[in-house]
């Protein structure tokens, strides 16, 4: 393979240099060997100007895996006329039935071509891709697509950004959810019990019902059309509907295996709330479906796992694969990580060391007017929180208590003055809090996946140290939510003792630029018995040990 040379300065229009690093990264990922490279790259190193450099200096064809479609859009404007973008149905007009998305296209189930394909403007976006250099994509989408339509040719380079999510971004894909109203809308029973055989025996059922549906919905859209007429909104959706369902059933029977699956089943008593849930227990032997589509593969991130872990997880021979890792350009006095050891909140002490953090947490907006943001880590804490809200005196207090208040939530925060708290258990990656937007941020809780879920209990009974590289990535995530450049500054405070265990037995799964930053406050003098007053004090000394 030929050398490639990197050139002095970036090629790209808004990026006059190299930031510390980048070149020298270029030309390492793009000169390696190997077919996979483990890049770490931690929050401010520029990956998007890495990967791009890689992507246009190789002069090959590159796929761009992100995680959400407004990264999808950001690439877009930061590298004008460098990439394109490929999106799903639902993000546009169908041109046939006004008023309605290509998601709910009435030729998408039928054996009948739409008259309006070459203008479509879902089918123009990729017939552009096609013909693109480099093809931005999400992952939900780029599964999607490869699997079961898969009309684009393989890549010379993909490119994975966050990397440490592929494992949940395939766990995502293939695990397989029937709700309540999926059987009740064929009039079959939720099933009663969760005995694996019967369910599947039911799900058996379903198909034969469900298939036969299909063809009846299939059937009047396909005459209709054929004969001149037009399917009302009521036809299309009930043939799209048993389409979906008919793939949803075929890809399980695919996909299923008894002794790499578990079965979480939950019966609601309001009976909507019901559902069944199969989720295989790794995911390892799901990785071809985007590994196969790249002949070299990129996997970026600050926060990948040990090498170990990444590639047990991803099915990757370490052999195959070469890791490179840069350091912070963040000074590590502008991004201090300070731990404070209120209490231990594992399962069986948190309620007693949350009341101690409340108490802490009120002491210390009493004595500092500032914008905060408290990681709850999940909703029980933040519920907690929210109840003792009132006792933030002077506080404006944001908070949301499900996923479709997040944005609102966090847009809020952003625009009001100090003194501000925004409470959340889902704020530790996808968002940017700069410069004076935040400067103090809290996590009451070390992050480990909750052990309520079947799939992490037995994943972590054969991999615990996969249980614990999962809980250190979250935690450096949220670390990294308030300090986005090299000017700005920002605290971190850990209140959970956990963190101190953690951090002594494994060490060696935390990033070096992270430990760096990392300091303890000593612990009082009267210890265990430290109220909320005495730590705040000790913190106000400023005294800090490092770790």
């Amino acid at each position: 393979m030929e050398y490639i040379g990197i050139p002095e300065n970036p090629m790209f229009t808004g990026f006059p240099e190299w930031r510390p690093y980048q070149r020298e990264s270029v030309g390492s990922i793009l000169n390696a060997k190997n077919r996979f490279t483990a890049f770490d790259a931690p929050t401010g190193s520029g990956k998007s100007i890495v990967a791009m450099a890689i992507a246009k200096l190789s002069g090959k064809k590159v796929y761009y895996l992100v995680s959400t479609k407004n990264l999808q859009s950001q690439l877009l404007k930061d590298f004008p006329g460098e990439v394109v973008t490929v999106k799903g149905r639902s993000n546009f007009e169908c041109l046939i039935k006004k008023n309605t998305t290509c998601e709910k296209c009435m030729y998408q189930y039928i054996k009948e071509n739409c008259p309006l394909k070459s203008s479509c403007p879902y089918f123009v976006q990729k017939e552009i891709a096609k013909d693109s250099r480099v093809v931005v994509w999400n992952y939900s989408m780029f599964l999607t697509n490869q699997k079961f339509i898969h009309d684009f040719p393989k890549a010379e380079i993909l490119i994975c950004d966050e990397g440490h999510n592929i494992e949940g971004e395939l766990m995502n894909f293939v695990n397989i959810k029937f709700g309540y109203r999926f059987f009740h809308d064929i009039n079959l029973p939720f099933p009663e019990n969760e005995d694996r055989e019967y369910i599947l025996s039911v799900l058996d059922k379903a198909s034969e019902i469900i298939g036969k549906k299909y063809v009846t919905a299939e059937g009047i859209i396909r005459g209709k059309i054929t004969s001149g007429g037009a399917p009302s909104t009521e036809e299309i959706q009930a043939c799209n509907k048993w389409g979906n369902q008919i793939k949803k059933l075929q890809f399980f029977g695919n996909v299923y295996n008894s002794n790499n699956w578990i079965l979480d089943y939950f019966e609601d008593p309001r009976r909507w709330g019901s559902y069944i849930l199969f989720k295989p227990v790794r995911v390892d032997i799901f990785s071809n479906h985007i590994f196969d589509w790249g002949s070299k593969i990129l996997l970026m991130s600050a926060t990948l796992p040990h090498l170990s872990i990444l590639c047990s997880s991803l099915g990757i021979s370490q052999e195959n694969i070469k890791r490179l890792t840069i350091p912070s350009t963040f000074r590590k006095e502008n991004r201090p990580v300070i731990f404070i050891a209120i209490g231990k909140m594992n399962r069986s002490s948190w309620e007693a060391t949350l009341e101690k953090i409340i108490s802490f947490l009120i002491a210390y907006c009493k004595y500092h007017k500032e914008k905060i943001l408290i990681h709850c880590v999940n909703y029980g804490i933040t519920s907690r929180i929210i109840s003792a809200s009132s006792l933030f005196e002077d506080y404006q207090v944001f908070y949301h208590r499900n996923a479709k208040e997040r944005s609102d939530s966090l847009h809020d925060f952003k625009r009001a003055d100090p003194p501000a708290l925004l409470i959340s258990p889902s704020m530790e990656t996808g968002v940017d809090l700069p410069g004076d937007l935040c400067r103090k941020q809290f996590i009451l809780k070390v992050p480990f996946l909750s052990l309520g879920d079947k799939q992490v209990e037995k994943r972590m009974a054969v991999d615990y140290d996969w249980y614990v590289s999962c809980a250190i990535a979250r935690l450096i995530q949220a670390s990294g939510r308030i300090v986005r450049s090299p000017t700005d500054w920002g605290t971190t405070y850990i209140l959970d003792s956990c963190f101190g265990d953690l951090i002594k037995r494994h060490r060696r799964f935390f990033t070096s630029w992270f430990l760096e930053s990392v300091y303890r406050v000593p612990t009082p003098s009267n210890d265990a018995n430290s109220t909320s007053s005495d730590w705040l004090a000790a913190l106000n000394e400023g005294k800090l040990e490092k770790m």
